[in-house]
């Protein structure tokens, strides 16, 4: 078949959608290389489903901080763990304040089942904290390994919002390099990795700042906001993971979206 036009299509890899810096970012907080939030501060008082909870690591911690545990694993663990999935969790609708899964997602075969069932078990303005890996490998059984935006539709699917995402403490290159080189001793080297790829993005986000400013004669305040929103960007399409917030919404949100 021939073409009666000049093929005008873009290089490989190129999507038909032109995509602008804000239509890849979450509309939530970013954190690039600092913690999300303090686990004694979040779950304090508060009813808690840590669900891939393994040996429990997270109860003394819960209970310390005057809150309630329920540990679930899929596989036979401790005695006071709840032996289920997390596609098919065991419990009344809204009755937890906190869901904890901390590098569980990935481990799930059907990730939007247990997004449902988490927005399930939560009550209205509960939270839904923890990690996830990205680029981080494939590591024991792993199926899905999720994007910013990939939290940000599933919980938006959910009747939920995603409030904070942090990355860039570590990168899928120094991790898949730890990985590549063992058994030899280059952990120790990860930080450094890292610390190097964030420098390289300062300096690739100062030249966007210098392109907008004089080359497209934006103002100081718009070029450096989306100088910013660069560098956080990068920072999170090459995170080896991300630590998250996300939070139910209030009974009059989850009914305006049910009506």
């Amino acid at each position: 078949m021939s073409l009666s036009k000049a093929d005008n299509s873009p290089p490989p890899g190129m999507g038909i959608r032109t995509l602008s810096l804000r239509d890849q970012a979450p509309d939530c907080e970013i954190r690039i290389n600092r913690s999300l939030y303090d686990i004694r501060t979040i779950v304090s008082g508060k009813k808690v489903a840590d669900i891939g909870c393994g040996f429990g690591r997270l109860r003394a911690v819960v209970e310390a901080a005057g809150g309630e545990w329920t540990g679930v694993e899929p596989f036979d663990g401790p005695a006071e763990t709840v032996k289920a999935s997390a596609e098919d969790l065991p419990f009344e609708d809204s009755s937890f304040d906190v869901v904890v899964m901390d590098a569980v997602l990935e481990h799930i075969p059907d990730v939007s089942a247990a997004f449902t069932e988490t927005a399930r078990i939560l009550r209205p303005g509960g939270l839904f904290v923890g990690y996830v890996a990205f680029m981080e490998c494939y590591h024991e059984i792993s199926y899905a390994h999720l994007s910013f935006k990939a939290l940000e539709h599933l919980s938006e699917k959910n009747g939920m919002k995603l409030e904070a995402v942090s990355g860039g403490s570590r990168f899928g290159i120094d991790y898949h390099l730890n990985v590549l080189l063992l058994p030899l001793p280059v952990r120790w080297l990860r930080p450094l990795v890292a610390a190097s790829i964030r420098g390289l993005l300062k300096v690739k986000s100062a030249g966007g700042y210098c392109a907008l400013r004089f080359g497209r004669g934006q103002s100081h305040r718009e070029s450096i906001e989306t100088a910013k929103l660069f560098y956080r960007v990068q920072c999170l399409r090459q995170s080896n993971g991300f630590e998250f917030i996300i939070r139910k919404g209030s009974a009059g949100d989850i009914s305006s979206r049910a009506a």
